[in-house]
């Protein structure tokens, strides 16, 4: 059978079993490994509601404290809230996708911006 991806959409490697976490969105579990991972910082409260509460302080030099959030989004939902984009298809024949697969990396060569930026 075809493969689309060298990992299979994990990050597993060797692992046999890897608990599962639950989207945020649509509540699936999915396996840690391959959900896709955000991590959040933000302020507890707005820009406005933080001025009020730096005038009505006692303290100068108070720093309120952020919001900390991993938020783990299962593929179908990190792609439709546009959290991740897929993969752009090469439509052009002058792009030429090279592979190296010894490495593991791949390398994709403009050809048609080479050759251009030669003459």
């Amino acid at each position: 059978m075809t493969v689309k991806r060298r990992n299979h959409g994990r990050n597993k490697k060797g692992r046999g079993h890897v608990k599962r976490v639950r989207c945020v969105s649509t509540g699936k579990a999915i396996p840690k490994d391959k959900a896709i991972k955000r991590f959040i910082v933000r302020n507890i409260v707005d820009a406005s509601s933080l001025r009020d509460i730096k005038e009505a302080s006692a303290y100068q030099e108070y720093q309120l404290p952020k919001l900390y959030l991993k938020m783990f989004y299962c593929v179908e939902a990190a792609v439709h809230q546009r959290v991740v984009r897929g993969a752009p298809a090469l439509t052009d024949e002058s792009e030429l996708l090279l592979h190296d697969m010894d490495a593991g990396r791949r390398f994709v060569a403009y050809v048609a911006a080479a050759a251009s930026a030669a003459q």
